[in-house]
């Protein structure tokens, strides 16, 4: 089985508006569920993803069907410099418990979780001992936008979980592929009006990816729901970031098998 005929699964969690979705989408990997609170968010994810089973609220989860991947950002507001700074036990933060719970119902081959970059000492010593616990060795990063060509930092941790019986004990091969090709298996993202934000040709002949300039986001009255459409798109995870993830996890799924 080659590396574009993977059959890898996702499943998703605190989805937002499908940022991890649509990373996994472009990685050629199904997104079979995903779980999101935030009314607005749930019908742009019934929008753009019709065929996925949505789940609402975390709490309420139990056993969804089995995935090769979960990803989940769980909420940031007791973790990041701008919250009040309760950490991990926090009650918007300390939901990372039930994201634990719901990945050791299920078991997948690789955990994915975004935070701010704060977690390191607020909490991720927990994430780490969690994970352990249910048999998961990990390895973690910090990307910033500006890592893909983008013209802001939103500096992020992402940290990769294997399960122990898939991971590096059999191969020296390791996840995160950065050593200066960040970009370098992505394929082009495409906006709905055809202007590419990135492609791999132009980042493997310039050396960065490019960034050309969106139409379809303007902070005036022609963007309905504005508030709601800006708070999502803050909360998002960057798809050219998640793509480059799940693009990691494709190698390493094929370095191990």
């Amino acid at each position: 089985m080659t590396i574009d005929e993977t059959n890898l699964t996702h499943g998703s969690l605190f989805s937002g508006i499908g940022g991890f979705e649509l990373g996994a989408e472009l990685a050629g990997i199904p997104t079979i569920w995903n779980c999101e609170i935030e009314a607005f968010q749930r019908a742009v994810l019934k929008e753009r993803f019709k065929n996925i089973t949505q789940y609402e609220d975390i709490r309420k989860l139990t056993n969804p069907a089995k995935v090769n991947i979960i990803s989940g950002g769980f909420p940031c507001q007791d973790i990041s410099s701008a919250g009040g700074g309760a950490g991990i036990d926090g009650e918007k933060s300390g939901l990372w418990a039930e994201m634990y719970r719901v990945c050791g119902e299920v078991r997948p081959e690789y955990i994915i979780i975004e935070n701010s970059p704060n977690l390191t000492i607020r909490g991720f010593e927990r994430v780490l001992c969690n994970l352990s616990q249910i048999g998961y060795d990990a390895e973690w990063q910090c990307l910033r936008g500006t890592d893909f060509g983008m013209p802001h930092f939103r500096n992020r941790i992402y940290c990769i979980a294997y399960n122990m019986q898939t991971g590096r004990s059999r191969t020296t091969q390791v996840i995160f592929k950065n050593n200066g090709n960040l970009g370098k298996h992505l394929k082009p993202y495409v906006q709905n009006d055809g202007d590419a934000i990135f492609t791999a040709r132009e980042y493997a002949t310039t050396g960065r990816l490019v960034l050309h300039k969106p139409k379809d986001c303007r902070n005036d009255d022609e963007l309905s729901k504005w508030m709601d459409r800006v708070a999502s798109l803050g909360n998002a995870v960057m798809p050219v970031v998640s793509n480059y993830l799940f693009e990691c996890i494709k190698y390493h799924y094929e370095a191990v098998r």
